[in-house]
């Protein structure tokens, strides 16, 4: 008997003691259960992935005062905001608001790779480390950072990114609670009557050799 003549027989076997309705039972339900799936544990980051994440959050840049530092030291608050930058940065997408915290907070992290690993006219440089600070003070209204880690990091961040300017300074005004409009315009959405700073929504830019204005901060009234 031929491999045909075998098929064949085997099959009208099967037909004899298997009704049709008893084999779509069985392919229907095959066809509905659960499809194969990877194991739950998510694999060991890759050396590169590592590397890539690592410089995502300028692990690769700051330097041990920073990443290292403890409570008492001085640059603790930008430990911390670094920190906070990089857990918004896995933020679930399934928290409410999780997929936009966790591009703004890619936006951010951007940004300022950009400012410090790209050579730049000076003047760009400026503008966007301006544009910079806007994204963060957005970032930390959004995911609602605490505000004291924000006050008391913006500073230590705007001296940080003040290395990289030429002849030009960047300061935060978190801790001016009155409108002045020498330091400071309104953003946009702000109450044009009111003198009250709700938050900073950038830094404040000045020449450093004199203090005179570059860039005025701008602030939420």
């Amino acid at each position: 008997m031929d491999d045909e003549s075998i098929k064949k027989a085997v099959m009208a076997a099967i037909e004899k003691s298997v009704s049709a309705g008893d084999v779509a039972d069985v392919v229907r339900s095959f066809a509905r259960g659960p499809r194969p799936t990877l194991s739950d544990a998510e694999p060991a980051p890759t050396a590169g992935a590592q590397k890539l994440l690592t410089r995502i959050v300028l692990g690769d840049i700051l330097d041990d005062g920073i990443l290292a530092a403890r409570p008492n030291d001085p640059a603790f608050p930008l430990r911390l905001f670094f920190g906070e930058l990089s857990r918004l940065l896995a933020a679930d997408a399934d928290e409410p608001g999780g997929e936009s915290v966790s591009d703004q907070a890619f936006t951010l992290a951007s940004g300022l790779n950009f400012f410090f690993r790209a050579m730049m006219d000076p003047e760009a440089k400026m503008r966007v480390g301006i544009e910079v600070s806007k994204q963060l003070y957005a970032l930390a209204h959004a995911a609602s950072l605490d505000r004291h880690i924000v006050s008391k990091s913006t500073p230590l961040l705007a001296a940080l990114m003040t290395n990289e300017l030429e002849r030009l300074k960047f300061e935060s005004v978190d801790h001016i609670k009155v409108f002045d409009s020498q330091l400071h315009e309104r953003a946009p959405g702000s109450d044009p009557t009111s003198h009250a700073i709700v938050r900073p929504a950038s830094f404040l830019c000045r020449v450093a050799s004199n203090n005179a204005i570059k860039a005025k901060a701008e602030v939420f009234t």
